[in-house]
């Protein structure tokens, strides 16, 4: 998300580490043997989503290689895949959009979903940044003109589709055909902006933003009625002094990773449930938007 006003989380108890998690992920050098990477050997690594000509979508094969990536966009429009692994990033080059970034999540066939400051949708060819904004009206369901995105299959493995979820001061879907957005439900115990992110066995997830009173929280949502699953406080991740900051978030290889920054960069926090550590790892010299990851992506980090 681009910089916002801080909203404090709601009443926060320690609560059990999120456990057995085996979520969707993505990679971004070539997968070691052991590597669950979803897609077949030898599969085309040309082969995924394209923009051709002006109009038509054409989208590559199921879990085309570039949906093992994490990407993230700045808030100057640059696209970057982030390799979790070596903690490196990679720039794709630009979008091809005018406009300023203010979140992004990615389909299960690769593509990214650029919401704009100004409330406008755009999709955007993840290899190479080409850009087509859609029909879609801001200012819908009390959604507007900015949310939090995250795709989330409908069940376990992606055979029954997926659903593009929007947060604001509640949980909603977005129909990506129709383009238009239904309410889900109002958060009740967590309060403040948050951005999500999904998996592929189905589960969704938000990094709620914190304040110098309220941590933030890593929370799993309920997608029937946007209530919190589990959460967990995250103290260890730093919120800016000033007021606002962007805050964007992904999932890979059973870890957690939020993007948080004050503006001009972006510190990098990862959280394993699988001890319940958070660590700060990285920082870049760019502002982070937004950040997603496929559904189609591997469930399981390198073993």
């Amino acid at each position: 998300m681009s910089p916002r006003s801080r909203l404090p989380c709601g009443a926060t108890t320690a609560a059990a580490l999120l456990a057995c998690l085996a979520w969707g992920c993505s990679e971004s050098r070539p997968p070691p043997a052991s590597f669950d990477t979803g897609f077949p050997a030898g599969r085309d690594s040309d082969a995924g989503p394209l923009l051709v000509g002006d109009d038509t979508w054409v989208a590559g094969p199921t879990c085309a290689e570039e949906t093992q990536y994490v990407y993230v966009i700045d808030s100057k429009g640059g696209l970057w895949r982030f390799d979790p692994p070596g903690l490196a990033f990679t720039r794709v080059g630009p979008i091809q959009c005018a406009g300023d970034p203010f979140s992004m999540a990615v389909d299960r066939t690769g593509v990214a979903w650029v919401l704009f400051m100004d409330g406008g949708l755009a999709r955007v060819d993840t290899r190479t940044g080409k850009c087509k904004r859609t029909s879609f009206a801001s200012a819908q369901s009390g959604f507007a003109p900015q949310f939090g995105m995250g795709f989330s299959t409908n069940g376990d493995g992606g055979a029954d589709g997926e659903t593009l979820f929007v947060s604001k001061v509640g949980l909603g879907r977005l129909d990506t055909q129709s383009l238009t957005i239904t309410q889900i439900g109002l958060y009740d115990v967590l309060k403040g902006d948050a951005e999500l992110t999904g998996t592929g066995d189905g589960r969704l997830f938000g990094v709620f933003e914190g304040s110098a009173q309220s941590p933030f929280v890593i929370a799993e949502l309920d997608k029937t009625n946007a209530r919190p699953l589990s959460q967990v406080p995250q103290p260890a991740i730093t919120p800016s002094t000033t007021g606002a900051s962007s805050l964007a978030f992904a999932f890979w290889g059973g870890d957690f990773y939020a993007f948080v920054g004050p503006g001009g960069f972006s510190d990098v926090y990862r959280y394993r449930p699988g001890n319940g550590s958070t660590t700060k790892v990285a920082t870049v010299d760019f502002e982070i938007v937004g950040a997603g990851v496929s559904t189609c992506a591997p469930t399981t980090g390198p073993r």
